[in-house]
């Protein structure tokens, strides 16, 4: 799964899940979602990867919400996952 796949389908994701990302340079690789877990470091490991917190899924929805209410056009899914991956990198 990447954040186009995560964006096509998040309103029925657990607010509470976080997004960790394998490669933090490319907004389309890999995630999976996972809960914060004491001792964690900001990392998972997942089937031998190792995957990068990159944000909060309750703030993917609400950042989400806000930018787009404010445009004038609907973005595309692909639009929306690379917003949301430029504000987790550089503004969450």
């Amino acid at each position: 799964m990447n954040l186009i796949d995560l964006i096509r389908n998040i309103e029925n994701i657990d607010d509470d899940a976080i997004i960790f990302q394998e490669d933090k340079e490319n907004f389309n690789s890999d995630i999976i979602l996972s809960h914060a877990e004491e001792g964690d470091g900001g990392f998972k490991e997942d089937r031998g990867k190792k995957y990068f917190y990159l944000i909060e899924v309750f703030l993917a929805k609400e950042f989400i919400e806000d930018w787009i209410e404010n445009l004038e056009y609907k973005p595309t899914e692909e639009e929306i996952a690379k917003r949301v991956y430029e504000y987790a990198i550089n503004d969450a």
